[in-house]
């Protein structure tokens, strides 16, 4: 089969085979592969090089959205699978983690600060939120447990702002517990916070 291509507007390249239009790449990509001194293609090389150009376009996604946030790799992987085959969004990953742009133990710190310090989450819902984003198990645990972390004075602090309103019936009570448990509070630290509230009613 023949190969070739033509320019295209900002620095893409349009390229054909058999003088049927096929892929487009950035300028880039294509002068620093071999594929632009090729003229003539088969079924295999045509396969590898829809392959790199795939990969090359799951890369510069990636790149791009981890411009607007930090992202760990398997989440990465995830999002650009959406668009691209599971290959391409792996190699686009590596090629990225490879760059120094993903670093899981610094995005699982990260997350869980924000969650433990935004979101009011206690550290079991952190390491289960940060294993859902596709952080290692290890890696998420370990994230959690480096927290400054004061469990009980912050359900304290819970049950005198947010669930101030919920505490003058018992099915208001029954409500705000389930959700402290939802937010990761362990049951033990959740009564203690209750019983610690309730002397200072009295």
């Amino acid at each position: 089969m023949k190969l070739s291509f033509k320019d295209g507007r900002q620095g893409k390249i349009h390229i054909f085979v058999d003088d049927e239009y096929t892929l487009t790449v950035d300028d880039t990509f294509w002068f620093s592969e071999k594929w632009h001194k090729v003229n003539e293609i088969n079924d295999a090389e045509l396969a590898d090089l829809t392959l790199s150009v795939n990969s090359r376009r799951a890369f510069l996604k990636g790149a791009e959205l981890l411009s607007r946030r930090a992202h760990g790799k398997a989440e990465l992987v995830r999002k650009l699978m959406q668009k691209y085959p599971r290959e391409c969004a792996e190699n686009a990953a590596d090629k990225l983690e490879n760059l120094g742009l993903i670093n899981d133990e610094d995005f699982a710190e990260m997350l869980a600060q924000e969650l433990y310090t935004h979101r009011k989450y206690g550290i079991g819902r952190i390491k289960q939120e940060l294993m859902r984003r596709g952080i290692d198990r290890t890696l998420a645990e370990e994230a959690a447990e480096r927290l400054d972390k004061d469990d009980l004075n912050r359900i304290i602090l819970l049950l005198q702002t947010k669930y101030r309103g919920n505490l003058g019936d018992e099915k208001g009570i029954v409500r705000t517990k389930n959700a402290l448990l939802r937010l990761g509070y362990s049951y033990s630290d959740i009564r203690a916070a209750f019983e610690s509230v309730e002397t200072e009613s009295e």
